[in-house]
């Protein structure tokens, strides 16, 4: 029963279903089971050289046991400027940049600042179970607009402009999408931003896999000609640089933007964590494009993806063209949460139900091919194959 002090918009939000199927696959390790998660949507590689090096380093600083500025260390957000500066061709400063712990830390951020009570957030779908979270913990209300595309998962101006009302405060893009590893194009992402500018709407695009852009070019909601008037760009070094557990990502917007949200950043937890910034300012200088050297590792384990869905007849899937994961429609499932759960204690795998992702995700699986070593990989494909086609 929940304590009666609990407002109702939180007990109303719903814990995604990962623990559960986490927990309970723990339980079986201890009874000697193999079991392989396909659930991490993460990549499998550790920091870079440059981060540890930079992390040992620190240690020997007096001031990594002190608080850094609010907004986080100068010098990393000076590189860090330069850095996405010419990633995205735009003139950036480090008063454009807050240093957050990750990038959901980023993005509530992001929403105490911008978004008030009561507003109504456009949320393209399927989307990222965090973001709903987030939306409704604030007392925001989370508007789940589904993709058109049902087979790329591509965003396009049609799937958000019928959802807008005058209550709409806020659009939320993730490109390359989780769950679904589709990318926005520059052309559609420009449009997007640009209509939605001209309406007083903002734009919060989530860019934490930017940096697992397989095929194509990658676009930042930063690019946009104007983007300073409504466009919040969230980040993360969890995945760029394998540094899940260290909690540093960013806040990109204008800096009147930043100006007002450091209020929020000092109330929440004055700043992120110093050791784990040293660490990263030392990947970022030195290696910051560590994830693309492993660029033809992912291709080979999203092509053991594809090979193996092709050969299982209820799975359907086209690959996309970033991410980590494969969102596949599995034909006969409408319940994707007991499907999970059934895979899971008799096949052994841990996939993560298309539903957590919104009711437009009904119907699939989330598999990650990012994690898992490649046998386990090529393993757990199997037994869904012989679980599915038996």
């Amino acid at each position: 029963m929940p304590a009666p002090l609990v407002p109702l918009r939180i007990t109303r939000i719903a814990l995604p279903p990962f623990d559960p199927l986490n927990l309970r696959a723990a339980e079986l390790r201890q009874q000697g089971r193999h079991v392989i998660s396909l659930g991490q949507a993460l990549p499998f590689f550790p920091p870079p050289p440059s981060a540890l090096d930079a992390a040992r380093a620190a240690l020997d600083r007096p001031e990594v046991h002190r608080y850094s500025t609010d907004p986080g260390l100068l010098s990393l957000r000076q590189v860090l400027a330069e850095r996405l500066g010419s990633t995205v061709h735009a003139r950036l400063g480090p008063e454009d940049l807050i240093i957050t712990a990750g990038a959901n830390h980023a993005f509530t951020l992001a929403l105490m600042t911008l978004v008030s009570p009561g507003d109504e957030v456009v949320l393209p779908a399927p989307y990222f179970t965090n973001h709903q979270m987030a939306v409704a913990a604030l007392g925001a209300m989370p508007v789940e607009a589904p993709i058109a595309d049902r087979s790329h998962f591509t965003v396009r101006w049609s799937d958000i402009e019928r959802h807008l009302t005058p209550a709409t405060k806020a659009v939320v893009l993730c490109t390359p999408s989780n769950p679904t590893g589709a990318t926005i194009g520059i052309d559609e992402g420009t449009r997007i931003v640009r209509e939605l500018a001209g309406r007083g709407i903002l734009v919060i695009s989530d860019e934490t896999y930017m940096s697992f852009v397989h095929d194509g070019e990658s676009w930042s909601a930063a690019s946009a000609d104007a983007w300073r008037r409504n466009v919040v760009v969230i980040g993360t070094f969890s995945k760029s640089f394998g540094m899940m557990g260290w909690r540093v990502g960013y806040l990109l917007a204008d800096t009147a933007v930043c100006e007002q949200a450091i209020k929020v950043q000092d109330a929440i937890m004055i700043c992120a964590p110093v050791v784990s910034q040293m660490a990263v300012e030392g990947a970022v200088r030195s290696s910051w494009s560590y994830a693309s050297t492993f660029r033809d590792d992912f291709l080979k384990r999203r092509r053991i993806m594809d090979e193996a869905v092709r050969a299982i007849s209820r799975f359907h899937w086209t690959p996309t063209p970033g991410g980590l994961f494969a969102f596949v429609r599995v034909d006969g499932c409408g319940d994707s949460d007991a499907l999970a759960h059934q895979l899971l204690e008799e096949a052994g795998v841990i996939t993560i139900p298309g539903a957590a992702f919104g009711t437009s995700g009904e119907g699939h699986l989330r598999l990650s091919y990012g994690y898992a070593s490649l046998p386990d990989l090529a393993e757990a494909m199997e037994r869904l194959s012989q679980f599915f086609n038996r």
